[in-house]
């Protein structure tokens, strides 16, 4: 079988990037051959994905991703391909990983002069011909909340919908040697186990909060201030949160550590995880946290957020978002016994199917070959 995978950029720390690797590489291993399209490509090339990089141009963001898009269509055009994969919304697709979030459920207010902007009227379009009526494009779904929206605006058929588990990587789960990894990682950093370190994880500095979690920090009392850290990882826009630490005070107490591939070690190493995200369609470093035993304080927008109020492995903010809510809920928690809530999260990672995502697409994936050729 032969395999088509789309998406606007390849950057090795993002999680819909991960998870077009771990999908595409179970499709390798079954023998599929996979020729992959991309804008941008950062990293290293991945072995046995024919890597295609189109060289799109455009005044606007938008005008570039149309330009790919018409790109696309004449690559796919000139080949012949079991089925054509989209990890973002592609007209003429046959299957689409929905990890982004309903674009017209952002513009609800919008005003009569919206429906003539140039980016709005591009991306609603694009939404569209991958969840309207007259589509044909089956529909991965990886969070509740957004499959209810699309539902909602466009009147999807259920039969177009793969509901899919989470898809945590079994290499994020507690190991037997979890506490030599920790002491480890905290030496490494020169943090004795008095030092509370609170992990943020993700790429998007604004849409994960990581000014909130800046703000949280330097309201803590003195005497927790001075033991604790907040570390970051991930990729994002450096100096704003820079001068925002130096302002508030806590410059010494932030770490931006860039992206890195030891995220497991950071799961071992810090105290509790913090995701104050402004919206997440999932997140999956919650599951990641709660997999590794690590407690984890996020807001209630989160797709994920879920798991934590069942499992009761930490704490959820209500909506709306409140800073001082954050601040007293932090203070809290890096006060309290962890234990209970390290406990709640291992014992619910060994009960609740939270490891299955790669393998369900791929099956749907398989599905939908199946009908296309029986519709040929």
């Amino acid at each position: 079988m032969r395999l088509a995978f789309a998406l606007y950029k390849y950057f090795p720390y993002g999680g819909l990037a991960r998870d077009f690797v771990r999908i595409a590489n179970i499709c390798l291993e079954k023998g599929y051959l996979i020729d992959v399209y991309v804008m941008e490509w950062q990293g290293d090339c991945i072995h046995g994905f024919n890597t295609h990089i189109l060289s799109c141009k455009g005044w606007s963001n938008h005008g570039k991703v149309a330009d790919f898009h018409n790109q696309l269509h004449e690559k796919l055009s000139a080949k012949k391909y079991d089925v054509v994969i989209g990890f973002n919304k592609i007209p003429n697709i046959d299957v689409y990983y929905a990890a982004d979030s309903c674009y017209i459920d952002r513009f609800k207010e919008k005003s009569f002069f919206q429906t003539f902007n140039p980016r709005f009227r591009f991306y609603s379009s694009v939404e569209r011909a991958v969840f309207g009526a007259d589509s044909k494009t089956l529909c991965l779904m990886i969070s509740d909340v957004q499959t209810g929206l699309f539902k909602q605006h466009y009147g999807i058929a259920e039969e177009r919908l793969v509901c899919l588990p989470p898809g945590i990587d079994l290499s994020r789960r507690r190991p037997e040697n979890a506490a030599e990894i920790r002491a480890k990682f905290r030496k490494a950093r020169q943090f004795n186990e008095q030092d509370i370190v609170i992990l943020m994880v993700g790429t998007g500095f604004k849409t994960k909060g990581v000014d909130r979690a800046i703000e949280a920090l330097s309201s803590l009392p003195d005497v927790l201030l001075s033991k604790t850290h907040l570390m970051v990882v991930g990729e994002g826009n450096l100096p704003p949160y820079e001068r925002l630490a130096a302002e508030r005070k806590v410059a010494d107490k932030v770490h931006l550590v860039g992206g890195r591939n030891d995220v497991p070690a950071f799961l071992l190493g810090c105290d509790v995880l913090l995701h104050p995200a402004r919206k997440e369609n999932t997140g999956t470093v919650i599951l990641e946290a709660m997999v590794a035993g690590l407690p984890v304080l996020v807001t209630g927008v989160c797709g994920y957020a879920k798991h934590v109020r069942k499992s009761q492995a930490g704490v959820v903010l209500n909506a709306p978002f409140l800073q001082e809510a954050l601040n007293e809920q932090l203070a809290a928690m890096l006060a309290s016994d962890k234990d209970n809530w390290a406990k709640n999260a291992l014992d619910y990672a060994s009960q609740e199917n939270l490891y299955s995502m790669p393998e369900k697409a791929v099956e749907a994936i398989e599905c939908a070959a199946a009908s296309l050729k029986n519709v040929v």
